[in-house]
């Protein structure tokens, strides 16, 4: 057995050990949680997405000062940008707007939140070893309103949580495929370090439309193969 083998094999053991702690620690995913909704009688013809809100929520990330406004400004516009694709992709027309913008009475939904929490969580342990260490967390609220009848009062209210927490790292990326391993580490800098925020604002978008076409879907406005299932919550 070669010099390398038994490095590899002993790699392997010690991250069978760490996998077998972190394991359950969850998945990368967004869920949806929901707080309140009341009936409404037809589909709207168009939903209006906002910039979110960042000023009450818990941001904790590597940035201060000016490198902290950009890092929320291009956050939200991320998740703007984001939901306007998903929504005129796969459900209904879609426009961005500033989030103090006024609307007069339409037939359309307005979408307007707030980031709640932002954890950036260790890229390094992220990338290194992954499977809920250096975990990121995206928490958001969601309001939305029915512009033909309030702008100021929603008529549905959910929130999303989750993060990129279990994800294969660098060393279980070597442990279980090494030649995987040095080909994406090539393309892509070194393992889960790549992902993480970003990919959690994205999760966070797919989840937003999935909540609108669920309640969409439940009153029968829309066909099966539009419904988009949400990921449920669960403690």
């Amino acid at each position: 057995m070669t010099e390398k083998s038994v490095l590899l094999r002993s790699l392997s053991s010690l991250v069978a050990i760490v996998v077998a702690i972190f394991a359950l620690a969850g998945c990368a995913s967004i869920s949806v949680r929901p707080h309140s909704e009341t009936e409404h009688a037809a589909m709207p013809k168009k939903i209006y997405v906002t910039v979110f809100d960042v000023r009450h929520g818990d941001f904790r990330v590597d940035r201060e000062k000016i490198e902290l406004r950009n890092f929320k400004k291009d956050l939200r516009s991320l998740l703007q940008s984001a939901m306007v694709a998903d929504l005129n992709s796969r459900l209904i027309p879609a426009a961005g707007a500033a989030l103090d913008k006024t609307f007069p009475p339409q037939h359309a939904w307005l979408v307007r939140g707030e980031f709640t929490r932002v954890y950036q969580g260790s890229r390094l342990l992220r990338g290194a070893i992954g499977f809920g260490l250096g975990a990121t967390k995206v928490e958001t609220k969601v309001y939305v309103y029915d512009l033909g009848k309030s702008s100021t009062e929603p008529f549905l209210v959910f929130s999303t949580t989750g993060g990129s927490n279990a994800e294969p790292g660098a060393i279980t990326g070597i442990a279980t495929d090494p030649l995987t391993f040095v080909v994406s580490t090539a393309l892509s800098g070194a393992g889960n370090i790549a992902h993480g925020l970003t990919e959690d604002t994205r999760r966070t978008a797919r989840e937003i439309t999935a909540a609108l076409s669920d309640y969409m879907y439940r009153r029968g406005w829309i066909e099966t193969d539009q419904w988009i299932e949400p990921k449920h919550y669960t403690p």
